[in-house]
């Protein structure tokens, strides 16, 4: 298909005009990989530099992933820079080591050191940092989101700025910018881990976005659109919570909640996510604010977000913090309630509390392998579903033997790494009920008991 190079050029300048994403700034830095997105925003800055008033450099990260070709990379992006007199600036790292060394995908990890040599650049040279992003790239990872499960900011794509980080490209398609080289001639690399479907972009750009298009031919203009749309929606919402958030603060990351509790779950996951968002630069999860929320909910308790953030809730008050040095091991703390609670990283418990007519005529048509059954007068003020702490026992139902749950645990031959994740429901030290284990002999069901406590943990699918 024939594009029109004025029509593209436009359209970089018109992102750039509309999201002033060059400020004030005359220094740019530009992460360059060498393949026809990254080569378009460079040759197009060359032209333009003195229009913009812009000095350029040129970031280029040599991963080490693909070994030749990793190094042909590298020197196209440095000879070119040289041939057309522009800063060129290095980073060379071994990423599959890097990755391994932190537990992170190659690609995450590959994806933060390149920011982070980006930034230290642009803090030297009081510059922006420009990415070749485009609309197509911004379409994929819509979708990407999408099938992943993500809210209306996660519908909208890449922004085109964040910070000093801009995308001059985002209102090109992938096509316009390889027409774009063809007609300046610019040569550009092809990676080749593109062409392998394992990476769920590469399966999206291959095989579905080719489908979508039988459908509808302009489906880059179109979900650009409705990107706008949700943009615009977003963007009222997050006032709206900006401004309770505000209302409501009461010193450094402490919030009253009379005010925010009462809204809906639109503004108050926002309220949230804003909260901490002043501490951490990154996004919160849904499964983390539907935890918070439960935590409003109740009333009172704790939940520690990566990154080391803390949020408490009580007295009404929701406090963020950011925990200095870490804890060894990980405590946390659930309320008992009837209900569903959400807790990290293990599962949606549900707690049910019957009379034990209903319990005996549940007990004989229904298999209680997932469900345990608590004598509910062992609960009180002081029962909470916890994680193990320095001396806890549990006397198991029909054993008569109390042991210390270390003990239990290296009988049962529980491997050290899953032991501070078991739920178990406690009355301070005392354990009436651990999970995949069983009830304590205090805590069973008897003829004398009146009502009946259910138990499930429907556990989260670990990744």
């Amino acid at each position: 298909m024939k594009y029109d190079i004025a029509d593209i050029n436009n359209k970089i300048n018109d992102a750039i005009l509309k999201y002033d994403m060059l400020e004030d700034k005359n220094t740019i830095v530009i992460g360059v990989s060498g393949g026809a997105d990254s080569m378009t925003l460079l040759k197009f800055f060359i032209e333009h530099s003195e229009h913009y008033n812009l000095k350029i450099i040129v970031a280029h990260v040599n991963h080490c992933l693909r070994g030749k070709e990793s190094d042909r990379d590298e020197s196209f992006v440095r000879d070119y820079c040289l041939e057309n007199n522009v800063s060129f600036e290095l980073l060379r790292v071994d990423i599959k080591k890097e990755s391994e060394l932190l537990g992170e995908s190659t690609e995450e990890c590959a994806r933060k050191v390149r920011y982070q040599f980006f930034k230290e650049l642009a803090k030297k040279n009081n510059a922006q940092i420009a990415t070749a992003h485009t609309l197509s790239d911004s379409v994929e990872t819509m979708l990407i989101n999408l099938t992943r499960g993500t809210g209306p900011s996660g519908l909208c794509g890449i922004p085109p700025k964040r910070g000093n980080i801009i995308r001059p490209l985002i209102f090109l398609k992938r096509a316009q910018t390889q027409y774009y080289c063809e007609e300046h001639n610019i040569l550009y690399v092809m990676d080749s881990t593109n062409l392998e479907r394992e990476y769920t972009r590469n399966k999206l750009r291959m095989d579905v976005i080719p489908v979508l298009k039988e459908i509808n031919p302009e489906l880059e203009e179109t979900v650009l659109r409705m990107m706008s749309i949700l943009k615009s929606d977003e963007k009222y919402l997050m006032d709206i919570a900006n401004n309770i958030l505000a209302e409501s603060k009461i010193g450094f990351g402490e919030y009253k909640l009379s005010k925010m509790a009462k809204e809906p779950f639109s503004i108050l996951s926002r309220c949230i996510r804003l909260s901490v968002f002043e501490f951490v630069k990154s996004n919160v999860s849904s499964w983390h604010i539907e935890r918070i929320i439960n935590l409003i909910e109740n009333g009172k308790g704790a939940i520690v977000l990566p990154g080391n953030i803390k949020v408490v809730i009580y007295n009404n008050i929701l406090k963020v913090e950011k925990i200095e040095k870490p804890q060894e091991k990980e405590y946390f703390e659930v309320p008992f309630n009837k209900g569903d609670t959400f807790i990290e990283n293990l599962g949606k418990l549900t707690i049910n509390i019957i009379s034990k007519e209903e319990f005996n005529k549940f007990n004989k048509i229904n298999n209680l392998l997932f469900f345990y059954a608590l004598d509910y007068a062992t609960i009180n003020k002081d029962t909470n579903f916890r994680n193990r702490r320095p001396g806890d026992t549990f006397c198991r139902a029909g054993r008569r033997i109390t042991k210390t749950i270390k003990k239990l645990f290296n009988e049962l031959k529980i491997p050290l790494k899953n032991r501070d994740r078991i739920l178990m429901l406690a009355n301070k030290n005392e354990i009436l009920w651990i999970n995949n284990i069983g009830v304590s002999e205090k805590a069973k069901v008897t003829d004398k008991t009146e009502k009946v406590v259910l138990i499930y943990l429907e556990e989260k699918e670990k990744c």
